[in-house]
């Protein structure tokens, strides 16, 4: 009698790597299929991930500090991947930009991007996530049509409550699987998705073409706050559409450049909460969000949040 073997099974981590040294090696390791940029510098990075491959689609569970992922057409064109990704939001903030398609991840979303296709995406704080990947074929057939998921989210809701439990066990008992085995789970899996997909309310027509671009230029504006010459017009000519037609996008709002500002702001509050060596950097940090004048980023710092950069350390250390 024998036994059917269990789908192979990857560990990376950077538990084992020197400090100085572990970015280093999961991007040239782990993701050595995109470009890689570190968000967080004030800390020492650490990340693992459980890769579990099988013939009708993967597992994916990650644990890591901050960072932005960049699929070019290089990377395209160089390994040929073409499977879809379907993210489950367990922790922390991201985003995802694809095509003509971006948007913001939080806790409880479900998220898609593909391979086959230039873009980007990342955890903007600590993060951990679920991800299934399918085939392209597998995915038309079982969802829908790719070009109308990626760069895209369902929020957060009852149902993906169940979809986030079934993904939970999926990654922690994947590795006993069989190939028959996990190909049964992951099209139990597929069946959730579907209600969920199918569920889900979209807005009027009319109302889809605004939300989209506000989404895609929420989603670009995280990838450039490190950009100090990065604005409104720059963001209009990245995304190729008009500063009035941008501009209309967020009018209900205070405007695109202070959703640029407040979003240099909420990365500046959560590093700073984030750093735990002593001798925080608030100029470092600074830097790294943008800001170029030490006393506009104290100000703006004090009237989003009420209190100073150097007091929210005090507090921190508290």
């Amino acid at each position: 009698m024998t036994t059917e073997s269990t789908v192979p099974v990857f560990f990376g981590t950077t538990d084992a790597v020197e400090e100085k040294r572990a970015f280093d090696y999961w991007r040239d390791t782990v993701m050595a299929s995109a470009d890689l940029q570190r968000l967080d510098f004030e800390r020492p990075f650490s990340a693992s991930r459980m890769i579990a491959q099988s013939k009708h689609g993967g597992v994916f569970h990650t644990v890591s500090r901050p960072y932005s992922v960049d699929r070019t057409p290089r990377h395209v064109r160089r390994d040929g991947r073409d499977d879809v990704g379907i993210l489950v939001a367990l922790k922390g903030r991201g985003y995802l930009e694809q095509g003509q398609n971006g948007t913001l991840i939080r806790v409880g979303d479900i998220g898609f991007q593909t391979w086959g296709r230039p873009g980007g995406g990342g955890g903007l704080t600590d993060f951990e996530e679920i991800r299934l990947t399918l085939p392209r074929a597998t995915f038309q057939s079982q969802i829908g049509d790719v070009s109308a998921f990626v760069g895209s989210r369902i929020p957060a809701g009852p149902l993906n409550e169940l979809f986030f439990a079934y993904s939970r066990i999926l990654a922690a008992s994947v590795h006993t699987m069989s190939e028959a085995e996990t190909g049964i789970a992951i099209e139990s899996a597929l069946h959730l998705l579907r209600g969920i997909v199918h569920g889900h309310t979209r807005h009027p027509e009319e109302k889809i073409s605004a939300n989209a671009l506000r989404s895609l230029a929420l989603a670009r504006i995280q990838r450039c706050l490190h950009d100090p010459e990065f604005r409104a017009t720059t963001l209009a000519a990245d995304l190729r559409v008009s500063r009035s037609r941008l501009y209309a996008a967020f009018a209900a709002g205070e405007g695109i450049a202070a959703a640029i500002r407040d979003a240099r702001l909420d990365r500046a509050y959560d590093r700073i909460l984030r750093t735990r060596t002593a001798g925080c950097k608030v100029g470092s940090i600074m830097a790294g969000c943008g800001f170029t004048d030490p006393s506009v980023f104290s100000r703006a710092f004090r009237q989003r949040f009420g209190l100073s950069p150097r007091d929210l350390i005090a507090l921190r250390d508290g």
